[in-house]
């Protein structure tokens, strides 16, 4: 989590950018999927928390918007121009453009404003870096424009709007929830119209959570993230004749019905709508099991949860790229805490994977994942109270 001299330095950066001090500061965490990998976007349920990792912004209203970020260059433009632009897709103006334009069209107040941040969420990281950087600009319009009043609910979905519309990915509603609630959250999706987010006490007893990055970069991987949920969409559609996986009555047959290949269904939308009834059920299983404080009950569900993303989801690799895959850094993390659980967070292919880490391992498994990966590529994360947010009396 950031401390005062992380804000100190983010509101020195915005001074020196722009001639005068900043009226605040914020933070926008990133996200930690506990449990439920590619459930959200087929409305099935997932755990989801806020992670220490994240943005640090300083900012100030403006005629326009301007947005300053350390290392990586500067965008700006007016609020005449929010339009989405196929040209745009993909970049970091497209989110903040789809920010504004979701937040107008639900009938908040927008304006513009200079902002100055940098980010510790390493490349790759796989903890959501778009989610906490759409949720930077909302919490930025809410706390200038709004009086800080928008929901969390509210701030996500305008976020979840960006990526989708403007960005041109096909999320799901875990990474803004996991930026804009923080702490710990079961998410269930169900029924699109009382859609629940149930807040949960973090266990003390969960291990040392530490993620490790191969190396590699979610750029330019989008349409290979949408086919996810395009596969379970046409399950859903050509099977059961419903629009999401998570609308199907009876999970239990809809899995022994898909446990044989199906004529004229292709085989890869058919395993990973596996993947998600199976992924659905061991979340509600989670449910009983942080109520109970089942340390070795979690971690076989995550260690369940490998196996699908391997055999049925197919996102623990491009194909034909093992070296510097998630895949072959779960292998080498199994082979150090076979008594833990390593699995891919989040969109999966690349980017990084999720160890929970047993008591009296952690330095050595740092050391051992640090020789083949390097030490900045293996973070020890913790998990933020609330998401992102104003914090007080940082400059």
């Amino acid at each position: 989590m950031s401390g005062r001299k992380d804000f100190a330095n983010v509101a020195a950066g915005f001074s020196k950018e722009f001639g005068v001090k900043p009226e605040g500061c914020l933070f926008s965490p990133g996200r930690l999927e506990i449990l439920g990998n590619h459930t959200d976007h087929n409305h099935g349920s997932c755990i989801v928390a806020g992670c220490s990792l994240g943005i640090r912004a300083a900012y100030r209203k403006a005629e326009q918007v301007t947005i300053v970020s350390e290392g990586y260059g500067k965008i700006e433009f007016p609020l005449s121009d929010l339009a989405s632009k196929e040209s745009e897709k993909g970049t970091t103006l497209a989110l903040s453009k789809g920010v504004l334009k979701g937040l107008s069209d639900k009938g908040y107040r927008i304006g513009g404003f200079q902002a100055f941040i940098n980010s510790d969420i390493f490349p790759g990281a796989g903890v959501s870096s778009s989610a906490a950087y759409e949720l930077f600009v909302v919490e930025t319009v809410n706390i200038l424009y709004n009086e800080g009043k928008i929901p969390c609910l509210e701030k996500a979905k305008v976020g979840q709007y960006a990526e989708n519309v403007y960005f041109g990915k096909a999320s799901g509603l875990l990474d803004q929830c996991g930026s804009s609630f923080g702490g710990v959250q079961y998410l269930d999706f169900h029924n699109p119209n009382d859609f629940r987010v149930t807040p949960m006490a973090f266990p003390k007893w969960l291990p040392h959570i530490i993620l490790v990055n191969p190396g590699s970069s979610h750029a330019g991987l989008s349409d290979l993230y949408s086919d996810m949920p395009r596969d379970m969409w046409l399950v859903a559609d050509k099977i059961f004749h419903k629009k999401y996986l998570g609308e199907v009555e009876n999970p239990a047959e809809a899995l022994l019905l898909l446990s044989k290949p199906i004529a004229g269904l292709p085989e890869r939308s058919r395993l990973r709508a596996i993947h998600f009834f199976s992924e659905d059920a061991r979340v509600a299983a989670a449910k009983e099991v942080f109520s109970r404080g089942d340390l070795q009950g979690f971690l076989a569900l995550e260690r369940a949860t490998e196996k699908s993303q391997e055999q049925y989801l197919q996102n623990v690799m491009i194909p034909g790229h093992y070296e510097g895959s998630p895949l072959e850094a779960v292998r080498r993390a199994e082979e150090i805490i076979p008594e833990g659980a390593s699995r891919v967070m989040g969109g999966g292919l690349v980017g990084s994977i999720i160890c929970f880490v047993p008591e009296g391992k952690r330095e050595s498994f740092i050391k051992k994942m640090s020789s083949y990966y390097g030490p900045k590529a293996v973070v020890e994360v913790s998990i933020p109270p609330h998401g992102a947010g104003r914090v007080d009396d940082a400059i």
